[in-house]
């Protein structure tokens, strides 16, 4: 079983950032990093960034996939949500569902926690995300799809929302490469 946020500690959450499965790196900055969160809508993350790795770390995925989640959801970290048209709350940078709180109340998460706190909120989507690619036979893609909305529900929805993540992916590649003077930075999304 993972460790919540609160068994983690901020410790953890400021610890050097971990080395991703993409190696994105050229002269002009020390890891795709000092790039990615430069520029808005991104730029609201940066203090986020050491979160974002830690997660991305303990659940054993893409730090690049965690970021194109955060891109496409865009969520608030002032504690504000937002409501979808079915009167559920979306909170947080990773816009988690509160439908969602039941499967997190077992880490100790509460709303508050998804609204307030950007790194627990961060690290739920990884547990989300880790456990719907599981649930997934290890299919990323369809992972990520159920992330936002399942596949059995509504499949042009599902299909939408991973179109979104991937095209957030293959922007960061691009804004890497373009950052780093036009090499070939770094690999592609999966």
């Amino acid at each position: 079983m993972q460790a919540s946020p609160a068994e983690t500690g901020a410790a953890q959450a400021e610890a050097a950032p971990v080395e991703t499965s993409l190696a994105y790196k050229c002269a002009k900055a020390q890891h795709w990093r000092d790039i990615a969160y430069l520029k808005a809508p991104m730029n609201r993350y940066a203090p986020f960034k050491n979160c974002i790795a830690w997660t991305a770390y303990q659940f054993n995925l893409p730090e690049e996939l965690l970021y194109a989640v955060l891109y496409v959801e865009r969520g608030e970290v002032n504690g504000k949500c937002s409501r979808n048209k079915n009167g559920t709350l979306d909170c947080g940078p990773a816009q988690i569902n509160e439908v969602r709180l039941q499967e997190l109340k077992r880490f100790s998460l509460s709303m508050t926690d998804l609204r307030q706190k950007p790194c627990h909120n961060i690290w739920a989507m990884g547990y989300l995300l880790r456990r719907e690619i599981e649930d997934a036979g290890g299919k990323i893609w369809q992972g990520v799809g159920n992330y936002h909305y399942h596949y059995s529900a509504d499949p042009r929805i599902h299909q939408r929302y991973v179109n979104l993540v991937c095209k957030a992916w293959l922007r960061l590649n691009t804004l890497i490469e373009d950052s780093c003077g036009g090499t070939n930075a770094g690999g592609s999304a999966p």
